[in-house]
């Protein structure tokens, strides 16, 4: 009765959440039933709530039809992919406290881990390369910009569109890089301008990621 009770003051979204669970967990178990009746005892498969795209109660995803999301990838909550982005293996995307936004043919690698706070959504534009172990919080990233391997965007950061954060640097909160500059290092500093051809590379590696994650949907 107290049970029955809770379920009539129940949100709805966190109404539809909690069937939704059940059912899938009761799928789980037919598919485990299933394999024991035609005697494949050797079958072991822990139950698991993990699902690619997964959405918080009243918060869900919105993945572009072209847009790849790698078969090991988490993408939660309020998270919006556009036309031929891709989230790669291990990446995570986690839109609970606030919005993540991914313009159309950025790539996020292997590893790659993009979350918010309550005070700063993420935005991450166009034609972006987000490098494997990258660790983004509550930044504003510019279009056709090239974040390095293990690099960290920290709350508040802005980086303009045509930059370059380096391989490890560690951008601090609330910092600017500009556009068409180089910045480096833990904190990280400028490192040098950008030429027209340093741009154009950076253009070419997202353009790769796009024709890359477009063979990887194909095997799925």
């Amino acid at each position: 009765v107290v049970w029955l009770a809770e379920w009539n003051t129940m949100p709805l979204n966190r109404a539809k959440h909690i069937v939704g669970r059940a059912l899938r967990e009761t799928g789980q178990a037919l598919n485990r039933v299933g394999h024991q009746a035609s005697e494949e005892f050797a079958f072991k498969e822990f139950y698991t709530r993990h699902r690619t795209v997964m959405s918080m109660y009243d918060k869900a995803p919105s993945v572009a039809s072209s847009a790849f999301v790698a078969p090991s990838a988490s993408v939660i909550g309020d998270v919006a992919l556009a036309d031929k982005a891709s989230v790669y293996y291990g990446a995570v995307l986690r839109g609970d406290a606030s919005s993540i936004t991914v313009g159309a043919g950025t790539n996020l690698q292997d590893g790659v881990v993009v979350k918010t706070t309550a005070a700063n959504p993420t935005a991450i534009g166009a034609d972006v390369t987000v490098g494997h172990n990258a660790v983004l919080t509550g930044c504003t990233v510019g279009d056709n910009t090239l974040i390095g391997m293990g690099a960290v965007v920290s709350a508040g950061a802005v980086v303009e569109g045509n930059a370059f954060v380096a391989a490890g640097a560690v951008v601090e909160a609330g910092t600017t890089v500009p556009a068409n500059e180089m910045w480096a290092g833990q904190p990280a500093k400028k490192l040098k301008d950008l030429t027209a051809a340093d741009v154009s590379k950076l253009t070419h590696q997202a353009s790769e990621y796009v024709t890359l994650s477009a063979e990887h949907a194909a095997a799925f």
